[in-house]
Formats: structure tokens, C-alpha cells, sequence
């Protein structure tokens, strides 16, 4: 059986979580050219390795989002979001792993 919400933060996951879900959906939209001008223009940055694209992607996909204590980051998988020990992973459209993928590791 799942842990029980032990307080609002934990209430908001869902709300989060579709809210995420559905920016996610926009981006998967986008063709390469219009998904790295949004990304550039909403988080002011232009990465050169894939960590800091995967970053700039998710600070994107959460621009203007009341995340409600959730915290949102790249994972291999997709994107989590986590509070506290509980965490969840959103699968990315192919896009978008593409876009991070582009660019070296280093």
C-alpha cells in the first residue's frame, strides 16, 4: 500500500504532476527549431553540455509553474519530480531526449 499524504505538498503531486504533464505534451509538438528557441527564450541560458540542456529543458517545461514544494529535475528516464523521499518520473517525448542527447556530456 502507498504512504499516505503526510502534508500539502504531498496533496499537490497530482496537480503538479498533470500540470508538468501537459507542458510536456506542448513541447513534444515543437520541431527542433522552435523547442531550443522556446527553451533559450523562457530560461535565458544556452547550454553547451548536455547537463546544463537537460536543466535549461526542465526549468522550461516549468517556467511559470506553482510547483507547490515539488522539485523538478532531469533524470535518465525523464523528468522527476521529488519532495522530500517520495518521487515520480514523467516520461519526455523523443524530441526532447533527442535535444538534451545533441550536445557532449562534458
Amino acid at each position: 500500500m502507498p504512504p499516505a499524504p503526510r502534508d500539502y505538498t504531498d496533496l499537490f503531486l497530482a496537480p503538479v504532476a498533470l500540470q508538468v504533464d501537459q507542458r510536456l505534451e506542448k513541447f513534444a509538438g515543437l520541431d527542433r527549431d522552435a523547442l531550443h528557441k522556446r527553451v533559450v527564450l523562457e530560461t535565458n541560458h544556452e547550454a553547451w553540455n548536455a547537463g546544463g540542456r537537460a536543466q535549461d529543458v526542465v526549468d522550461s517545461v516549468t517556467y511559470l509553474l506553482d510547483m507547490h514544494g515539488w522539485r523538478a529535475g532531469w533524470d535518465p528516464r525523464g523528468l522527476r519530480l521529488s519532495h522530500d523521499n517520495h518521487s515520480l518520473v514523467l516520461g519526455v517525448p523523443p524530441n526532447l531526449a533527442a535535444y538534451v542527447a545533441e550536445l557532449p556530456d562534458e
